[in-house]
């Protein structure tokens, strides 16, 4: 008879080939491919990019902080390391405007990412989450999503980048995401462009203030992980 689902099987569930199914898992694939290669070009001298970007806007007078502000955006997008352009900032800049460049370019990058991610990766991992540890940890970031990124913003456990992409395939919510991201990397953000601005005069106070506030940046890292571990059970 027609209408009835065969026992032992689910009715609802969409075919593994179905269209839905099959965007969800060619979009995911996309996004794996696009950072597996941005990866691969960072790891063979992509990087090497970041001097010659210095160059170039170190030459544009007072157009250099904006330019600076959207190649740090495309920078962190494409997995270069951030750290590195803060400092230079600090350098070109002074920390006042060095800061507000950065801050700018950050959270723009930090912006574009999770879009990729959340368009590219989203729809799989919300489809297919099941209802383990995944889905456990999804609806904890829909519901925590701004105190959990504000957290390794503000005492950083991973590559800035890898926080991009992560929030974007999962529940975080974007407007939590954003304001996390603009209010956690103020700190870290003073403390790297205070750092490359006074790298050139090893006996400014400002460079031991710099190392200083590393230091608490470091200790903090280091104690927030314990507190992730500790409360790990609450989704388990």
């Amino acid at each position: 008879m027609t209408g009835h689902a065969t026992p032992g099987t689910t009715s609802d569930a969409p075919p593994a080939g179905t269209g839905p199914a099959r965007t969800a898992w060619t979009r995911l694939a996309v996004l794996v491919v696009l950072l597996a290669a941005l990866a691969s070009w960072v790891a063979l001298g992509g990087a090497d990019l970041l001097r010659d970007v210095r160059q170039w806007v170190d030459s544009l007078g007072l157009w250099g902080p904006v330019v600076f502000a959207v190649c740090y955006a495309l920078a962190v997008t494409a997995l270069l390391p951030g750290s590195v352009l803060t400092a230079s900032a600090g350098a070109l800049f002074g920390l006042t405007v060095g800061t507000s460049a950065v801050l700018a370019g950050a959270t723009a990058g930090a912006a574009l990412s999770f879009g990729l991610a959340r368009w590219l990766g989203r729809p799989a991992v919300a489809r297919y989450a099941g209802s383990g540890r995944l889905a456990r940890l999804d609806s904890y970031l829909t519901r925590r999503g701004f105190a959990a990124v504000l957290l390794v913003r503000l005492v950083p456990l991973f590559p800035f980048s890898v926080i991009n992409y992560g929030a974007g395939v999962a529940g975080v919510r974007f407007s939590s995401y954003l304001a996390a991201t603009a209010l956690g990397i103020i700190p870290g953000t003073v403390v790297y462009t205070g750092l490359g601005g006074s790298l050139g005069d090893p006996a400014s106070p400002a460079l031991w203030i710099a190392l200083g506030g590393l230091l608490v940046l470091s200790a903090g890292g280091w104690w927030t992980a314990r507190l992730v571990r500790s409360r790990s059970g609450e989704l388990t």
